[in-house]
């Protein structure tokens, strides 16, 4: 098959052929039709929070075609459609009882991630990570349901918002657009704050209720102004980027009492001071990928049209370091995907 690898930490990946994937017993192959690219891709590049045995085919947002079933797989046909929940897990715990698959302790590895994934023309999946895709869901949507999609419904259930209350997006990429479409679909007014004039533009057209340059000197007293019932900051703020100085800026947003759900990763200490998390008794809450349940639910809202992702672009596999390099460079306003099959 043909696959995109990579075969050193920091370097491109080589668009070459691959030996086609061997099913365990409870394994399927999916033909992969599209695959979308995330932040963490550049991450497994770039070897920063999850490094790979090399060489490595990543790529964890696919979607496509059952093809072939494993002698134990059940609940799968040959021709259906789907994609998969990402973190596949050798045994139950408490926490996949519960419902919270990302945080297996029995985790064996994430598809694409730490296992081969969709940046090849087929890969497989345990017959219970698979998740069957509604015909009106088309691939490039669908397959950032194990992603994107899946983490912005996860991280809105993560905040526990009322309708009226006030939430800042900090960073409208693609996963932070979907959070701005399932806030106004929730009655929770936002802002959106970025450095990009086209992202704010696509945040307004998502339901933004205000749209905030990241450049402004004034952000706090902009978020501040947008407070109603005499609160002086936001109840939320979801934090995309996950540097130091927007952990800090996300800090001064909130309310007292407010909650920084940190979604963006990056190998940096927040810069709050503990005198501030005590005395306005601030809550930092981490937030990942999201269950099973997240992802079902994920699949619903793109199926009753509730959620819209925005494709930025479109390319072949064959092209995949312009797409990599697109992304880096803050090029790509929404998701950019990888057609593989073409």
């Amino acid at each position: 098959m043909k696959a995109a690898i990579l075969k050193e930490i920091g370097k491109a990946f080589s668009v070459e052929e691959a030996p086609d994937p061997v099913l365990a017993p409870d394994e399927v192959l999916v033909e992969t039709h599209t695959c979308g690219i995330c932040r963490t891709d550049l991450h497994v590049q770039d070897g920063l929070a999850y490094v790979p045995s090399l060489p490595h085919i990543p790529g964890h947002e696919p979607a496509g075609v059952v093809v072939e079933v494993g002698r134990e797989a059940k609940g799968v046909a040959l021709g259906q459609r789907v994609v998969p929940h990402l973190f596949v897990s050798s045994s139950e715990c408490r926490n996949t009882r519960a419902g919270e698959h990302a945080q297996a302790r029995h985790l064996r590895g994430i598809i694409g991630v730490t296992l081969p994934g969709g940046f090849a023309e087929y890969f497989k999946a345990p017959a219970r990570n698979l998740l069957p895709l509604p015909d009106n869901v088309p691939f490039d949507v669908g397959g950032l349901t194990s992603c994107a999609v899946i983490t912005a419904v996860h991280a809105l259930r993560k905040a526990d918002l009322q309708p009226g209350d006030l939430a800042v997006v900090f960073g409208v990429g693609g996963i932070g657009l979907l959070l701005v479409q399932l806030l106004s679909d929730a009655g929770v007014r936002s802002a959106a704050i970025s450095r990009s004039a086209a992202s704010l533009d696509l945040a307004r057209q998502a339901g933004a209720s205000w749209a905030i340059p990241a450049a402004a000197e004034d952000v706090a007293d902009r978020v501040r102004a947008c407070s109603i019932d005499g609160k002086d900051g936001a109840d939320c703020v979801f934090e995309m980027i996950g540097l130091a100085q927007t952990m800090r800026l996300a800090a001064s947003l909130c309310t007292p009492g407010g909650k920084i759900i940190v979604i963006g990763e990056e190998a940096e200490c927040p810069a709050i001071d503990t005198i501030q998390i005590a005395q306005r008794e601030l809550q930092i809450i981490g937030s990942r990928n999201g269950g099973m349940q997240d992802a079902r639910d994920a699949i619903d809202l793109m199926a009753r049209g509730l959620i819209r992702p925005v494709i930025s672009a479109t390319y072949p596999l064959r092209q995949i370091n312009q797409a990599l390099r697109a992304v880096r460079g803050g090029q790509a306003h929404g998701r950019v995907i990888i057609q593989v099959r073409e």
